[in-house]
């Protein structure tokens, strides 16, 4: 089924926020540039552009993701478990164009791995920024295979970004109640 990429290029999310920051390549060539706009109840629309002409966006009050023009809902695009089990786990399966993928954190939501549910796929590794008060904070990098398609590439970017927003979001609601 899936197997480890043999050679994975590292693209190092340049701020802290996903959602408005650039992404560089191990050549610190700007790959991808994301930005969000924001209105009163927070984010209103992030759009990816990348260096190979492939487009993203997340509507996030629409609930939705265009990708080079074809807009689908989330709900078309991200499932999880049926049943009480889905709503607490941080698993979930993402699918454009019949490419399903399996995300899930690991490591106390320290690395968010995407692992093909098809033949001949790759998995996709993403490590979450990491805050360290005393030495350097650890940058947000994703790991995609070599060859990968710039499409199923941008959709995983998008995956990603968004299940890392919800996560973050869920994070801070729980710091308010505590």
């Amino acid at each position: 089924m899936a197997q480890l990429p043999t050679t994975p290029i590292p693209f190092t999310f340049l701020k802290a926020r996903l959602e408005d920051c650039e992404v560089v390549g191990p050549d610190d060539v700007v790959y991808y540039e994301i930005s969000t706009t924001h209105g009163f109840l927070g984010p209103e629309m992030t759009t990816i552009q990348s260096i190979g002409h492939v487009s993203g966006s997340i509507n996030w009050r629409e609930h939705s993701f265009t990708l080079n023009g074809v807009e689908k809902t989330l709900g078309d695009l991200e499932h999880r478990e049926k049943g009480l089990l889905g709503w607490f786990s941080s698993e979930r399966d993402w699918d454009w164009n019949e490419r399903p993928y399996n995300f899930k954190y690991h490591d106390m939501h320290k690395e968010l791995l995407a692992t093909p549910k098809f033949p001949g796929g790759e998995i996709v590794r993403f490590t979450t920024y990491q805050y360290h008060l005393v030495h350097e904070s650890a940058r947000a990098v994703i790991y995609f295979p070599q060859n990968m398609d710039l499409t199923e590439r941008m959709f995983l970017l998008m995956a990603v970004i968004a299940m890392e927003v919800a996560r973050e979001e869920q994070e801070r609601r729980r710091r308010r109640i505590a």
